[in-house]
């Protein structure tokens, strides 16, 4: 194939400076060192960054023998009701317990309809048995609960969902005639929340009874609501009173063992700069809730997002779309994110066909690109304990290969080269733009002189490697990192012992069969990249 033309996004241009400046900046930067910041410890010790598949794509090769390449994923999981034993278990209303809600196809009420009426003992009865049949005992994972008919607080059950206020306060007015209006609605808000917090508690509990080595969460929460984008001043930012309410689920939060926020664009983004800041404050209320439990322990935050826009099943993001979406979380410092997707994508030959090209030719460059920037990011500065994001949240500075440094090309094979290695300026623009997050019980501490860098060593899988000596390359290099310093012993000699086995509950044995060249970079080649 042809060599993959980039658009450039590396982090900002590097501005040189006097050596008085220099001095100067390098004073400013040590209290960051001094002060830190903490994130969840990754559910796979050796997997930093975790790229989850949830999308029922098995079709494709079953059926219209479309082979996927799914490598470059740590954990896949069908959102198929006849799936079973994933690392991702998607439980969508029908699948676990007897989830009260009402049909929004028919108006139909469904095991009570609203939460004030349905049963507790028999749904947690049923979701008992639902749990043991779609997760195995063994292994670690994520279980994802969807449940989005209503929401648990009052306020937000706006249209059409306010068929649930409106039904519980006619119940309301029906065991109690004497109330008035108001009244009845005054009672009926407080019924309806204490109902649905107990469902929402109750099932979280279980859940983490039965499969304490998952980590348990609802789906889109928390969310932002800061889809506003008609606003002439719009920066994405959430409404002040959501960040009320948010705090009002602080129950939620601290039973939660996992935070799954969604950042899926509409069209109206496609190519927009607005799309951007809409990832980036609903990422950051994410990040913002994840620490109510406890600053220094917390929550591990997924993120769910799509190749395709939500109002058009097949029309693909572009590379620019991803960098708004996957290039904003991935800079924000989260634990990880999961590509959802329909059965619009295994329809038909033509579907998965398109899927594959858009997977090969964009989707995959880019996850390589990203996830290869943000480890030598986690390695060169946080010294593999800790994650890199943002010192100023808001900005666009971005983890991404630095295109001068570093080509992507597909091969006819199918597989991925990647030409060049990291220079001292690239790595000190991780010092000025990033900061580290330190994973939970771990003693993290930033580099404070890149210059001192020798050696790049970075794998996004086992064969998935950037391996680049910095100087003059010494004979022996190559034999002794492999004997010595592969990711998997760095990472594992300093995450702390309470951190989740690396036991997942499919085969990661699938590596995509890449090659990564550290070489110099000639000056009379082209370079291109992100």
């Amino acid at each position: 194939m042809g060599m993959l033309m980039f658009k450039r996004i590396f982090f900002r241009s590097f501005v040189e400076s006097s050596g008085a400046t220099q001095a100067v900046v390098t004073f400013l930067l040590i209290p960051c060192c001094l002060t830190q910041d903490f994130t969840a410890p990754p559910l796979i010790p050796t997997i930093s960054f975790l790229w989850g598949w949830n999308v029922p794509t098995e079709r494709c090769a079953t059926q219209f023998n479309v082979q996927l390449d799914l490598s470059l994923f740590s954990i896949t999981g069908s959102p198929l009701k006849s799936a079973t034993g994933q690392a991702i278990t998607l439980f969508y209303a029908d699948r676990l317990g007897y989830y009260p809600h009402i049909s929004e196809k028919t108006g139909q009420s469904i095991h009570g309809g609203i939460p004030q009426l349905g049963s507790l003992q028999k749904h947690l009865h049923k979701a008992k048995n639902d749990i043991s049949h779609y997760i195995e005992t063994e292994g670690v994972g994520l279980a994802v609960i969807d449940w989005e008919n209503w929401r648990p607080i009052w306020a937000r059950n706006w249209k059409p969902k306010d068929i649930y206020k409106r039904l519980s306060i006619e119940l309301v007015q029906h065991q109690h005639v004497q109330l008035n209006d108001t009244e009845a609605a005054e009672r009926a808000k407080v019924d309806f929340e204490n109902a649905g917090k107990c469902f929402m508690l109750k099932t979280l509990k279980l859940g983490k009874s039965l499969r304490p080595n998952y980590l348990w969460g609802y789906y889109l929460f928390p969310d932002c609501y800061n889809h506003n984008i008609k606003n002439p001043s719009y920066d994405g930012s959430c409404p002040d009173v959501e960040y009320k309410r948010n705090d009002e689920l602080n129950w939620l939060w601290n039973e939660s063992t996992a935070l799954f926020p969604s950042i899926y664009l509409n069209s109206k983004f496609k190519s927009s700069p607005n799309a951007s800041l809409f990832v980036r404050n609903r990422v950051q209320e994410a990040i913002r809730v994840s620490k109510v439990s406890s600053a220094k322990q917390p929550l591990p935050v997924f993120v769910y997002t799509r190749p395709v826009f939500t109002d058009l099943d097949l029309k693909y993001l572009s590379e620019g779309d991803l960098v708004n979406t996957i290039g904003e979380t991935v800079s924000l410092g989260v634990s990880g994110m999961i590509i959802w997707g329909s059965l619009n994508f295994s329809q038909n030959v033509q579907s998965c066909t398109e899927l594959d090209s858009y997977m090969k030719n964009t989707l995959n460059p880019y996850l390589i690109n990203v996830t290869l920037a943000a480890k030598m990011c986690n390695q060169v500065l946080c010294q593999e304990r800790g994650v890199c994001a943002r010192k100023n949240w808001n900005s666009s500075d971005y983890l991404h290969l630095n295109p001068v440094s570093f080509t992507i090309q597909l091969e006819k094979s199918g597989n991925y080269t990647v030409h060049g290695k990291p220079t001292l300026e690239d790595l000190q623009e991780f010092s000025n733009k990033f900061y580290c997050l330190c994973y939970a019980n771990v003693n993290c501490k930033e580099r404070a002189d890149m210059a001192k860098i020798h050696t790049v060593k970075v794998c996004m899988a086992e064969d998935i490697c950037i391996d680049a000596f910095l100087n003059a390359e010494p004979s022996d290099y190559h034999s002794r990192w492999k004997k010595h310093d592969t990711l998997g012993n760095i990472l594992s000699s300093i995450l702390p012992s309470t951190a989740s086995p690396c036991v997942p509950s499919q085969d990661l044995s699938r590596c995509r069969k890449a090659r990564f060249l550290a070489r110099e970079t000639r000056a009379d080649s082209t370079q291109v990249g992100y």
